[in-house]
């Protein structure tokens, strides 16, 4: 079946691909509440990372489409467990492209609360009207006129125009059957002044405007 130019392909002859994620800072392995230095200047600690990775899809040397069902992930940067999971994809070693969504797509914001990574025991989810929690950042800063210099980033909203749902596609070098995806959260600090954003909690305008920098934090990488 083609569509928009792309051959998709059905699943037939699985096989398992790795996908490991690394976060990291300036490059960095970090760890939770240890002191960081923003492009900005600003002096930081976080103290809990979390977001959805989900739709994952492979761009094979033919430009056919492997699409993953059921490939959705929630990622904690300081949970070792949730850093690495297994992709059951056809036997092909020459993908040139993986492609997957920073958050949860509408058709399972509709379907509200389910199970697994998508429960709402993992404190992802806000209501039927908002749905699912896409992106979460939270620590501290002096820089923040808070309580405790906290701040808080619960990025999420699905409707149309402030949906935080956000893609990402990245070219493919290595032939193994591992991926390394890193996640660079220094990258998010770049166009953020934390004096002067530092709290958002909401579906709207600030959490649109901060998803837009999610795509930028990921790379493919070999380390």
């Amino acid at each position: 079946m083609y569509i928009g130019g792309i051959k998709e392909h059905v699943l037939n002859r699985e096989e398992v691909l790795v996908v490991k994620i690394k976060p990291t800072f300036n490059g960095h392995s970090f760890t939770k509440n240890t002191w960081l230095i923003t492009s900005q200047n600003d002096s930081i600690q976080i103290s809990k990372l979390r977001f959805y990775l989900t739709n994952f899809e492979f761009i094979d040397a033919q430009n056919n489409s492997i699409k993953i069902p059921e490939s959705n992930y929630l990622i904690d940067a300081f949970d070792q467990e949730t850093l690495q999971f297994d992709l059951k994809t056809i036997k092909k070693t020459n993908f040139k492209h993986i492609l997957y969504k920073i958050g949860v797509d509408e058709k399972l914001h509709d379907a509200g609360a389910q199970s697994g990574a998508l429960d709402p025991i993992n404190g992802m989810y806000w209501a039927w009207q908002s749905g699912f929690i896409n992106f979460k950042l939270e620590g501290k800063s002096p820089s923040c006129n808070t309580r405790k210099n906290k701040f808080t980033f619960h990025l999420g909203g699905y409707k149309m125009p402030y949906s935080t749902t956000r893609d990402v596609r990245l070219d493919l070098y290595n032939k193994e059957k591992y991926i390394i995806i890193k996640m660079d959260i220094s990258s998010f600090f770049n166009d953020l002044s934390l004096t002067d954003i530092n709290q958002v909690m909401t579906p709207g305008e600030e959490a649109y405007q901060c998803s837009l920098q999610l795509p930028q934090l990921f790379s493919i990488t070999n380390e």
